[in-house]
């Protein structure tokens, strides 16, 4: 034991340690204090033990001295160890990127909550028109007529694809909170708040798709991506899901059917007979609240289908289940036929589901062609190449420059309004070929979609692959009908792709620029409608006088008299139909013709003539009652397709005295009963239409 105590270096237990310190420690002292010439045995005991307790008494002063200065740095280290500690919690209390995008999302929402809530104020959705009276029209009507097919607009057979279960249920909520006595006003203030919790529902459904696609992260940045991805500058159109959108089209059908659409999808990926039935419940929703909505449903549920029946995976039969099932349960809305509506498209509902539950079962046989390994193989280099993190960069400032050359163009225009309207230079709703420009701010996004695609994840990339290329082929002359609207469906596939990018991106540059456009693109969108002059912003400007009518045309069965512009509003703020409407407005080829019909008798009564007094008998015989005279438009176009607000506006000489003679016409057969600088009200009277002696 001893041994090895000695070779570990430990002290011995039989050699106390202090008593070996102590020793030598008063040897050494001894040594120093006493002469060495003095022989040790010469002292006596007195003087040793003298001696003795002099060091013993010095030692002690060391070991006090030894010992402050050990408390000395055992207080430093406690200090430095607390200061140490101080630091760590304030690390761990920095907020974590996550928590900073939750917070920054959050605060954005709130924000377009208030401007929402501000809209609805100012009556923003009824001063910007856009679809607002359909739904109004339609709304009031269903809430009187439940379940039963409706025109908002003519009094002819038609029904129109809008009266759907969505609009339904709105028409209920209103008879219980308004009714029909209340204003257009207060219909639109209903519809305003139905909006915020529809659009509200709609960009949660975004937020649960891009979830189950790329996470959590990318599932925040998808939301304010969205909002800003189509712009700066504004649109007035139904499915538009921008910030813009949020403030005057909230209500409407078709962000109920995109919300119902991206749940249908995610329902598909699940296996249970439960999600099936509710994927089916889903698609049946989506076709009958939207149509066109419902095609492209189809469209990319069929193609996720073919992928999984490529390979060979079983679970593709949920597709052709969950359509089938759901155009034949959505054909039993009694409303309108969702056959014909589907027609509206080109191709009958049945054709065209049929055509869908079939292709995933003949998907292999084709698959198996040379063309389509080789279709595929240069698919998946070109994804490969678009994904590299070069090529994201120059995405992103290909976005950036381009934004904000889109966004100069937009402030010259403020600068120098447009001839025919100052407000073109905010709204772009004509010169519709810029549309595909103002999803550049998403360029980036393309590299998230080919990133998705090599996952396997196919359906974000082409969905915007073939509305884009669509829109992009109507823009530059193709005769495509409605390509537009197929650029407004490019935002939600376009905002995926960008959040994955921003989400999944480790190049600092990237994300900033990224960021840098989206602030800007925002930043234009809101200034625009917020602080332009009021000649170029309908934000906060008075309605239109069309909207008084109501207040000098009772209700009734009678139809109105009125331009095709004009006549939009009358069924929202009357309760009557027109005779005839703005072709943009109708939602058949059936109702199409009954509007060019009733423009074609208008015209005739407007263009004077021979035959004015019998085409006002016509109108008579037809259920007019009151015609309304806008005293800034003409009739001059002879058809429907001519009418649009260019052709129409009053302009030369021979138009005004043309309007004076129809003010004539209308004083010979009816009595006027408001007039005012906008419009002027007649109701006809069969008495003189038809006097006992005969016409003039």
């Amino acid at each position: 034991m001893r041994g090895s105590d000695t070779e570990s270096g430990s002290p011995r237990h039989s050699d106390p340690l202090l008593h070996a310190v102590g020793e030598a420690a008063v040897a050494a002292e001894a040594g120093r204090l006493v002469p060495r010439e003095r022989p040790e045995t010469t002292r006596g005991p007195n003087e040793h033990a003298a001696r003795l307790l002099e060091v013993i008494a010095g030692a002690e002063a060391r070991a006090a001295a030894l010992a402050e200065r050990v408390e000395h740095v055992r207080s430093e280290l406690s200090s430095l160890r607390s200061s140490l500690a101080d630091v760590e919690r304030r690390q761990v209390t920095l907020p974590h990127p996550d928590t900073v995008l939750h917070i920054g999302v959050s605060a954005f929402l709130l924000v377009a909550l208030g401007l929402a809530l501000w809209a609805r104020s100012v009556d923003y959705a009824l001063r910007v028109t856009s679809d607002t009276p359909t739904f109004l029209a339609l709304v009031a009507g269903m809430a009187e007529r439940p379940f039963s097919g409706e025109s908002p607009f003519l009094d002819a057979d038609v029904a129109t694809q809008h009266a759907t279960p969505y609009i339904q249920a709105l028409a209920f909520a209103w008879r219980v909170f308004g009714g029909p006595s209340a204003s257009p006003a207060a219909l639109g203030g209903f519809l305003a708040l139905a909006g915020i919790v529809v659009f509200g529902l709609t960009l949660l459904c975004v937020f649960l798709y891009v979830r189950r696609l790329a996470g959590a992260r990318a599932a925040w940045l998808s939301i304010p991506v969205l909002l800003g991805v189509f712009g700066p500058p504004h649109v007035i159109w139904a499915s538009d899901l921008s910030l813009h959108g949020a403030l005057y089209a909230g209500f409407f059908p078709q962000n109920v059917a995109m919300g119902t659409l991206l749940l249908t999808l995610l329902a598909l990926e699940r296996r249970s007979r439960e999600s099936l039935v509710a994927a089916a419940l889903l698609a049946s929703l989506t076709m009958l609240v939207h149509p066109f909505t419902g095609v492209l449903l189809c469209v990319l549920a069929t193609a996720e289908s073919c992928r999984l029946a490529i390979r060979r995976d079983g679970s593709f039969v949920r597709v052709p289940v969950a359509l089938g099932a759901g155009f034949v349960l959505g054909s039993l809305w009694p409303a309108f036929s969702l056959d014909r509506a589907f027609a509206e498209t080109g191709v009958t509902g049945i054709v065209f589901v049929g055509l869908c539950v079939a292709a995933p079962f003949g998907a292999p046989r084709m698959a198996a062609h040379d063309l389509w390994a080789r279709s595929a193989s240069r698919l998946e280099r070109l994804a490969a190449r678009v994904d590299s993190a070069d090529t994201i960069f120059r995405l992103a400032v290909a976005g950036a420059v381009g934004t904000a050359a889109v966004a100069l163009w937009e402030l010259a225009l403020v600068h120098s309004p447009p001839e025919e309207s100052a407000r073109l230079a905010v709204y772009w709703v004509d010169d519709r070929w810029r549309w595909p420009l103002l999803l550049v701010a998403g360029t980036v996004g393309i590299a998230g979609l080919a990133r998705l695609a090599r996952r396997g994840l196919i359906v974000p990339g082409l969905w915007f692959a073939g509305c884009f290329g669509i829109g992009a082929l109507g823009a530059v002359g193709l005769p495509l009908p409605v390509w537009y609207r197929f650029l407004l469906l490019c935002q939600v596939p376009l905002a995926i792709g960008v959040a994955v990018v921003v989400a999944e991106s480790r190049r600092p540059r990237t994300v900033g620029l990224v960021a840098a456009t989206f602030v800007l693109a925002l930043s234009v969108k809101v200034g625009a409608l917020l602080l332009a002059p009021p000649t170029v912003t309908y934000f906060g400007e008075a309605l239109q006088p069309a909207w008084s009518l109501g207040e000098h045309i009772p209700p009734g069965k009678g139809l109105v008299a009125a331009d095709p512009a004009t006549a939009y509003f009358i069924p929202a703020t009357t309760g009557r139909r027109v005779l005839t409407v703005d072709k943009g407005h109708v939602s058949s080829r059936k109702e199409l013709e009954a509007a060019r019909e009733g423009y074609k008798l208008l015209h005739r009564y407007y263009a004077g003539g021979d035959g004015w007094w019998k085409a006002a008998q016509e109108m008579w015989a037809r259920g007019v009652r009151y015609v309304v005279v806008a005293k800034q438009t003409t009739l001059e176009p002879k058809t429907l397709d001519d009418f649009i607000w260019q052709t129409a506006a009053l302009r030369t000489p021979a138009q005004r005295a043309a309007l004076g003679n129809y003010f004539y016409e209308n004083n010979r057969v009816g009595t006027l009963v408001h007039d005012s600088d906008d419009y002027a009200v007649y109701r006809l009277e069969k008495a003189k239409l038809f006097p006992e002696a005969g016409g003039p």
